[in-house]
């Protein structure tokens, strides 16, 4: 069964062809990943399907029985009750306070609830923990129909897909297999076109240089002497000329296979992108943050639960837990600075990355969007840019036409441009290539500025960070190691700060009951006895509800 069919598809914005497609068909049991570098219009393509916007030429068809799952924040008022969305622990309703995973898992929930031929998906497991991707995943597995998905996810599109479509110069390329599959096919393309190109010009050259040559024997025939005879001369011409004839000949054959030669193209050699972080404000306290007792809630939803902690300077901490525990919500309160439970040192100066770029101003350009708040010349700051792929007249592009993965990389160009000493990054992965989240992670392990980092993606925490906070039902745990040690740890009854403060605390009060008791023994002063007395029960009693505690 036909599900989706393309035809001669153009699309431009303004006078630049985005879409160039001659043809795709998608057929009932098609598993299909659609990749490519940010800005190259995965997201405009699937939009051209779905009949969403209005293409310059060609055809599209799509099944009416389709589900989509959009990168954008498709308010759904509501959600009905389904095995989909009891096994995402989805919420109910959309509410504004819901975390970015939350809203996800409403879009998912509520689209695959309706059973449809084809699952259209945009980026499903932008801000999802864990737990949640493995469960997606099994659903789109059990799905019985076809699957068109966007990720930048490796694992999500390998556990998957059985064909990728590559969407570059706005050419679509298959390869069958998996994302493994289509990164060795793309390994071995890459290779054989450059020994292909290699061949190509090897060849060429030893062509013209057989050509300069023969083209220099036959221009060095010289005429006839002045001083031959009649004969002599007359047979000088002859042979000399059928010499010219033959080399001028050969001329002509090598030129001829010069101009039949098949043109090899040299292959593209994608860039290395190399940002740098520039150097913020030296801090001196040990200390950037301080957390102390705090509770906190969200509308009747209890997060964090009288917990304590600290950001040291100089750690690059992944703040983990599952979705809707209360990790943007705590990155907030404490950028926010209203908290008396939350204390930041005077030095501290702030770039954040906010998961919904909200603090871009969309209708702005991307040059106004990064030079603001930002110490360095326009030069500079273009340079930068073009590191992120906005190179010439693209940095006057209002942010609003961009796609999600460059709204992305003008967000954290803007952080990079700052002067700051605090990197706080919330879900900074969401929506950017690969080549682009690995140059990231370069830059962030190069950096020795301190940052608390959200991110479910696994690899881009255990590269970069050196502590672990974990919030867990409205408890704060810490680990002072990296990921992976976190992952072998964490399961072990180890004590938290927490604990391990209420035993410094436990041993502070057994030793003053041992002195109190001591001092009983000795007093002779009935009012001071009395004293004694009463701070020995009031002891007995402190002791007792520590423990009861742990």
């Amino acid at each position: 069964m036909l599900l989706v069919k393309v035809e001669n598809l153009k699309k431009y914005y303004a006078d630049k062809l985005i879409l160039d497609i001659d043809k795709l068909e998608i057929l009932e049991n098609d598993k299909i990943g659609l990749v490519g570098s940010n800005g190259q219009g995965k997201t405009t393509l699937l939009k051209a399907i779905l009949g969403e916007i209005e293409i310059d030429e060609g055809y599209t068809y799509l099944t009416g029985s389709y589900s989509y799952i959009s990168q954008s924040e498709n308010n759904i008022e509501a959600c009905s009750h389904s095995k989909e969305k009891s096994l995402l622990n989805a919420p109910d309703k959309f509410e504004e306070y819901l975390s970015g995973g939350e809203k996800v898992k409403l879009k998912i929930a509520d689209a695959l609830s309706n059973k449809k031929n084809i699952i259209i998906a945009d980026e499903p497991t932008s801000n999802l923990d864990k737990k949640s991707i493995g469960v997606l995943e099994d659903m789109f597995k059990r799905h019985e129909g076809a699957l068109l998905l966007i990720s930048h996810d490796r694992r999500f599109l390998d556990e998957l897909c059985t064909t990728i479509l590559e969407l570059e110069d706005g050419k679509l390329k298959a390869y069958k297999g998996n994302y493994t599959d289509y990164l060795m096919q793309k390994d071995e393309e890459v290779k054989r076109a450059d020994f292909e190109y290699q061949e190509y010009v090897k060849e060429k050259k030893r062509l013209e240089k057989a050509l300069l040559y023969k083209k220099a024997l036959s221009d060095g025939i010289r005429k006839t002497p002045k001083r031959m005879g009649n004969s002599e001369a007359r047979l000088h011409k002859m042979g000399g000329q059928t010499n010219k004839k033959k080399l001028d000949s050969n001329v002509k054959a090598i030129k001829s296979r010069i101009d039949k030669l098949e043109v090899k193209n040299k292959p593209k050699v994608s860039k290395e992108i190399n940002i740098k972080i520039q150097d913020g404000m030296e801090i001196i306290s040990k200390n950037l943050v301080e957390v102390k007792d705090m509770t906190l809630k969200l509308e009747n939803k209890l997060l964090l639960d009288n917990v304590s902690f600290k950001i040291k300077r100089g750690k690059k901490i992944a703040l983990l837990g599952d979705n809707g525990c209360g990790k943007s919500t705590l990155i907030k309160e404490i950028l926010a600075d209203k908290n008396d439970n939350i204390k930041i040192n005077d030095k501290v100066k702030v770039g954040y990355f906010d998961q919904n770029q909200s603090l871009l101003d969309e209708e702005k350009s991307v040059l106004y969007n990064t030079k603001v708040n930002s110490s360095f010349d326009e030069s500079f700051i273009r340079i930068n840019l073009s590191l992120f792929g906005f190179k010439g007249d693209d940095v006057y592009k209002k942010v609003k036409v961009l796609s999600g993965g460059e709204k992305v990389k003008i967000a954290l160009c803007k952080i990079i441009l700052e002067d700051n000493n605090f990197l706080v990054f919330d879900e900074p992965t969401n929506y950017l290539d690969i080549k682009s989240m690995e140059a990231l992670e370069k830059a962030l392990i190069n950096t020795d500025k301190t940052m608390l980092i959200v991110s479910h993606d696994r690899v881009f925490v255990s590269h970069i960070c050196n502590y672990i906070i974990e919030i867990k039902d409205a408890k704060i745990r810490e680990f002072d190691c990296n990921y992976e040690e976190y992952i072998i740890n964490r399961n072990k009854k180890t004590p938290s700060r927490e604990n391990q403060t209420k035993k410094e605390n436990l041993l502070v009060l057994e030793n003053r009951l041992t002195t109190v008791i001591s001092m009983l023994s000795i007093e002779k002063d009935n009012l001071k006895k009395e004293l004694y007395e009463s701070e020995y029960n009031e002891l007995l009693k402190q002791i007792s509800k520590l423990k009861n505690s742990f």
